[in-house]
C-alpha cells in the first residue's frame, strides 16, 4: 500500500525473529502502514525473515542468532541476519526513502545491525524499533534513533523474558580514574515498558483475549510507535526552526 504526499517517502522493513510463522507479521505491517497513511505519510512496508521462517531448521536459526548477538556485542563483523537485511534494503529502497526498521525478538538485533551498516553508507534512518528484543549494544550514533519496547502483563506484572537476555552494559571511567560497570552504557535512549496481555509471541495479537483497557496488543504497539515517530518529527522540525533563525 502506498500513498503519495509532499512528505518524504518512508520504507518500513519489518524483520521477524526465531522460528516465526510466515504470516505472523502481516496484520501488524498492514495496520502500521494504514496508520501512517492516515497521518499523511507516503509509506510502504516489506516483511523479511532474516533467519528464515518456521520451516527452516531451528538449530541453524539459533546458531546464527547467537552468533550475530555475540559478535555484535563484541564489536565484530556479523555474518547472518543483519547483513541480509542490509542487502535487501540496498536492493529494494529508493534513494529518497527514509528507512524505518522494526524488528521483533531476534529480528530486532538484525534490524539494528542493518541500520548501523546503512547509516554508515549515508542512508537516512527514521528510526529503529526493537520489540521484545534481546539486549544488544546500540552504537552511540544510533542511541537516539532506537525505540525499545518491552511487554509486561498489566495484572501479573510478568515481563517478557527475552529482553533480559544479552546486555547493554559496558565499562565506564569513574571518578579517581577507575573503571566500573555501567549496565546501560550501550542502551537506547528511548525505552518503553508497554502493558500487554500474554507473553513474548503476543505483541501483535488483535483477538478479544489480548485486550487491555479497550485496546488490543496490536493497537497498543501501533499507537506507541506512531506517538514516538510523531515526537521525533516534532523535535526535528523544532531544531530545524531554531537553526534557520540562527543562520546555521
Amino acid at each position: 500500500m502506498t500513498h503519495q504526499t509532499e512528505k518524504p517517502a518512508m520504507a518500513v522493513y519489518v524483520t521477524a525473529g526465531f522460528a516465526t510463522a510466515p504470516n505472523f507479521l502481516d496484520e501488524f505491517a498492514d495496520k502500521l502502514v494504514a496508520r501512517l497513511v492516515q497521518e499523511g505519510i507516503s509509506v510502504r512496508a516489506v516483511i523479511h525473515f532474516p533467519y528464515g521462517d518456521w520451516h527452516r531448521s531451528k538449530t541453524k536459526q539459533l546458531i546464527e542468532i547467537a552468533s550475530d548477538l555475540w559478535r555484535h556485542t563484541h564489536r565484530r563483523r556479523t555474518k547472518f541476519g543483519g547483513i541480509g537485511v542490509a542487502r535487501l534494503i540496498r536492493q529494494d529502497a529508493a534513494a529518497n526513502e527514509r528507512l524505518l526498521l522494526i524488528g521483533h525478538s531476534a529480528g530486532a538485533v538484525a534490524a539494528l545491525i542493518a541500520a548501523q551498516l546503512l547509516r554508515g553508507e549515508g542512508r537516512t534512518i527514521a528510526g529503529v524499533i526493537q520489540i521484545g528484543s534481546p539486549r544488544c549494544a546500540v552504537p552511540a550514533a544510533l542511541q537516539d534513533v532506537v525505540l525499545n519496547i518491552e511487554g509486561v502483563h498489566p495484572e501479573t506484572k510478568q515481563r517478557d523474558v527475552i529482553p533480559h537476555f544479552g546486555t547493554w552494559g559496558g565499562l565506564s571511567l569513574r571518578k579517581w580514574f577507575t573503571l566500573g560497570w555501567h549496565r546501560t552504557k550501550h542502551a537506547p535512549v528511548h525505552r518503553i515498558t508497554l502493558p500487554l496481555i500474554g507473553g513474548h509471541p503476543d505483541y501483535f495479537r488483535s483477538g478479544a483475549p489480548y485486550r487491555w483497557k479497550e485496546r488490543t496488543n496490536l493497537q497498543a504497539v501501533v499507537d506507541v510507535i506512531w506517538r514516538w515517530l510523531q515526537t521525533r518529527e516534532e523535535e526535528t522540525n523544532h531544531a530545524g526552526h531554531y537553526q534557520s533563525h540562527d543562520g546555521t
